[in-house]
């Protein structure tokens, strides 16, 4: 009888030992968690939202207080069946009228039916959408089929037809030479050749060029 009795206390000492390591686990082990969890608070840096917003690659701050459309289109049939086309880098909306957008980075062109071309660029300008117009302004580059490259300070027009005024000087050149002028009408040609016309104004000088 004490043979067979000492194994069994043996046993008996062992499943105790091991009952109490796994209930001192118990104790520990989420005590052991909490401290390293209240550890990583501590030691992780603050963020500086103010430190955000200046290393940032754009103004968040102006963003918020003038949004703006960045790559805005607009294109268009005329009446007189010329296709428009206005492209921006970017475009924000005017409080005062929803449908006018002040542009930067604006380009015209205009494809007329007949295969005739109008292109301008500048450095930034007004689409009113509500009005029917847009205007340029920032120093105008202007080109115009057959061969016509015209610099002016700014130029307006309609969006549903054929019309372009450069209201002050220009100057560049034409088929045949230089062409410097007070202004400049670019209106759809009624007498039924479907293209257009270019009518200078305000003391043009022609200097001709044979070689042009």
């Amino acid at each position: 009888m004490t043979d067979q009795a000492q194994p069994s206390r043996q046993r008996g000492a062992r499943s105790a030992g091991y009952s109490r390591l796994v209930a001192l686990l118990k104790l520990v082990l989420p005590l052991i968690a909490l401290v390293l969890l209240s550890m990583v608070f501590l030691l992780a840096s603050p963020v500086d939202p103010q430190r955000a917003i200046s290393t940032a690659d754009i103004d968040v701050e102006e963003r918020a207080r003038d949004p703006r459309i960045s790559g805005a289109r607009f294109a268009g049939v005329t009446e007189d069946g010329a296709a428009l086309r206005i492209t921006t880098e970017t475009a924000r909306s005017d409080p005062r009228a929803a449908l006018r957008f002040h542009v930067t980075g604006f380009e015209l062109h205009l494809d007329g039916p007949a295969g005739e071309q109008v292109k301008a660029s500048a450095g930034g300008g007004t689409v009113d959408r509500g009005a029917g117009l847009f205007a340029m302004g920032d120093g105008v580059e202007l080109r115009a089929t057959p061969g016509y490259a015209l610099s002016a300070e700014s130029i307006e027009g309609a969006l549903d037809s054929t019309r372009i005024t450069v209201p002050g000087r220009l100057s560049g050149r034409a088929p045949a030479g230089r062409i410097e002028a007070g202004h400049l009408r670019i209106i759809h040609d009624s007498t039924g050749s479907g293209g257009y016309m270019l009518v200078f104004g305000g003391g043009v000088r022609l200097t001709y060029n044979p070689d042009e």
